[in-house]
């Protein structure tokens, strides 16, 4: 147990990941960690970097995603709301 709040204590910034943009931030910063540490066997290093970047860049698809589909709704609910205002005499 004490290796875990060991652990928990050197990360930085903790804070809620509630969002892709989130995911991103925290993934960034750990490939940071990770290619700047130079205890790490070099092949393990790789294929941590490999895997950590491959994660961050579905987050970064997921959050332009979520940034088209909040654009389409928006879309919708303004062309709802003016056939609405049309129908009303």
């Amino acid at each position: 147990m004490a290796n875990k709040s060991a652990a928990s204590d050197s990360l930085p910034n903790q804070h809620p990941v509630r969002t892709p943009a989130d995911v991103r931030h925290v993934l960034a910063t750990e490939i940071e960690r990770v290619a700047a540490n130079p205890d790490l066997d070099p092949s393990r290093r790789a294929h941590s970097l490999a895997e950590l970047t491959r994660v961050a860049l579905r987050a970064m698809e997921l959050e332009t995603l979520e940034a088209r589909v909040q654009a389409i709704e928006s879309t919708l609910k303004i062309r709802k709301e003016d056939r609405a205002r049309e129908d009303t005499p």
